[in-house]
């Protein structure tokens, strides 16, 4: 598989799981039916951290720290190593294989940061984006054709917006305090004439 773009998805779907258990894994291995199904709790942890450093990178990208960003996906590749072969059964199918040493999750994660590197490299670093809704904080792949993404998607995209048309409405539209009713005293009253409480708007 040599689709770059794909396995970058790969990659980042891996950097925005959390991996707590194996039902987790298989939800993240849901298009890989024969994997999912051997995922044991060693692969569970190598997943889990290389998904955590994963996502370092792209916190380290919207920090302005680019080259340290470079360093720590080179030290993700040093350890997850690929082997690319030439596959097919002739000249019209050759293609390449991004294969591993070690298990299925071995294989499909070095195949993802291999693909993810290739995508970086074709595209450039600032396509790393970091979802800015505040309560969100999901990473994605800036695909846009200006390089102009903010959100990791139309929801985020929208209750920002929403959020921020509120906050301007305040700003422009102040809530209406209620003046309190004045203050009755004795001398406003006739010499003998009991004080009756105000309700309400009554007069």
């Amino acid at each position: 598989m040599t689709d770059s773009y794909s396995l970058a998805l790969r990659a980042t779907a891996l950097a925005n799981t959390q991996l707590e258990d194996r039902t987790d894994a298989q939800a993240l291995l849901a298009g890989q039916p024969l994997l999912r199904e051997v995922v044991t709790e060693a692969d569970l942890h190598t997943l889990r951290v290389a998904g955590h450093r994963l996502r370092e990178v792209f916190q380290t990208v919207a920090a302005g720290h680019e080259q340290e960003a470079i360093d720590r996906l080179n030290g993700l590749l040093t350890r997850h190593r690929v082997r690319l072969m030439i596959s097919g059964t002739c000249a019209v199918d050759w293609h390449i294989h991004v294969a591993a040493s070690g298990t299925p999750a071995a294989e499909y994660l070095a195949a993802a940061l291999w693909g993810f590197a290739v995508w970086l490299c074709e595209r450039g670093i600032n396509r790393l984006g970091v979802c800015a809704e505040p309560r969100c904080h999901s990473v994605f792949l800036d695909d846009s054709s200006n390089r102009c993404r903010r959100f990791c998607s139309e929801r985020c995209a929208t209750r920002n917006h929403v959020r921020a048309h509120r906050a301007r409405r305040r700003a422009t539209h102040p809530p209406t305090v209620a003046r309190p009713d004045p203050v009755h005293s004795q001398q406003d009253h006739p010499a003998g004439e009991p004080i009756l409480p105000r309700v309400g708007n009554c007069l």
